[in-house]
């Protein structure tokens, strides 16, 4: 374990003392079925042929998972979910742009039917977009427009600084340039404060463990801010979908691996560094200003890495934009789609 590592380690179980309490009294409570996940069959929405036909593919090594839906020789569309999500984030999206577009979103690699490699090295920032370029090739496509949100809006990030020649457009939900990002940690306390879970994440094991605690209450904690419903048949697919420890794991590992040296390493590089200071591709950025987790400055910052930024602001809307608010974001996307024909 490298040093960056191991301060993250040390950091998160000191970060994770209020958990411990918690976990500890819930356990006094109930018994150790405070960690118990129920059975579950996958809900019928999950094979709803109206959002596409479920595919597998080969690359960079790994099996990825996807649903694709619209007609062949449409222009492309992809989709790159955040943490913790899967590909049904997408679904509003999906339904709405297949008419126009052939519309693919994916599995992140560790994620639901997606395989889910050993090792903290295998979730590095250049092997999730070097996955998405492998999946468009397989494709057969050479040109196309990239869509991601929250962690899938940092994959897209860096895909466009290191591969602007394939695409047509970026457009990014709730997910601030990286430098911005960086920038409102620097600058003030408040994306610091937002962003706790991410040192708590750097812990071995304890996070999967919380996470899945009482059937995965936290999960529908969060989710609820979207619009779905506790007990209901889309916030049942969610629970299903990470209903194994490995699929917590494989996601949590992003943050893991973002500590890594061979991630700072990365961007330390300067081929990297003057690559992501300044993205080339018209981008869209969505985002709703009542994001628990990422600072509205932060979104509003971006426009200093981008050549062609459009910024539009969604009041009052949660981190899950394209959930909570899915006819505003998809008439967003339609308009920017629209004017880059």
């Amino acid at each position: 374990m490298d040093k960056g590592r191991i301060i993250g380690v040390l950091l998160g179980f000191l970060i994770a003392i209020p958990v411990y309490i918690r976990l500890l009294c819930r356990v006094f409570t109930v018994g150790f079925g405070v960690f118990k996940v129920k059975e579950r069959k996958p809900p019928a929405c999950l094979q709803d042929p109206q959002f596409g036909v479920h595919k597998y593919m080969k690359v960079n090594g790994i099996k990825i998972h996807y649903v694709e839906a619209g007609e062949e020789n449409k222009p492309l569309m992809v989709f790159v979910h955040g943490f913790p999500e899967f590909w049904f984030a997408w679904r509003h999206q999906m339904n709405y742009f297949k008419k126009n577009y052939r519309v693919v979103a994916l599995d992140n690699r560790g994620y639901n039917d997606s395989d889910k490699p050993a090792g903290i090295e295998n979730y590095h920032i250049k092997n999730l977009i070097d996955d998405v370029k492998a999946l468009v090739e397989g494709l057969g496509v050479n040109k196309f427009t990239l869509v991601g949100h929250d962690w899938g809006g940092a994959i897209c990030w860096t895909f466009a600084a290191l591969y602007p020649e394939l695409l047509d457009n970026l457009i990014i939900c709730n997910c601030p340039h990286t430098l911005s990002l960086r920038d409102q940690r620097q600058r003030g306390w408040e994306q610091k404060l937002k962003s706790w879970y991410v040192v708590f994440f750097q812990c071995p094991m304890l996070p999967e463990l919380f996470a899945m605690s009482e059937d995965m209450q936290n999960l529908e904690n969060m989710l609820t801010d979207s619009g779905l419903k506790s007990g209901s048949e889309e916030m049942e697919a969610y629970k299903y979908a990470f209903r194994k420890f490995e699929t917590w794991k494989g996601g949590m590992n992003y943050y893991r691996c973002a500590a890594s040296k061979k991630s700072v390493d990365f961007w330390q590089d300067k081929n990297i560094q003057e690559k992501i200071r300044l993205i080339k591709v018209r981008t869209l950025e969505i985002f709703g200003t009542g994001d628990k987790y990422l600072a509205v400055a932060g979104a509003k910052g971006s426009s200093a890495y981008v050549e062609d930024h459009t910024l539009e602001l969604l009041e009052g809307v949660s981190h899950w934009v394209q959930q909570e608010a899915p006819d505003r974001v998809n008439m967003i996307m339609e308009q920017f789609l629209k004017i880059a024909k």
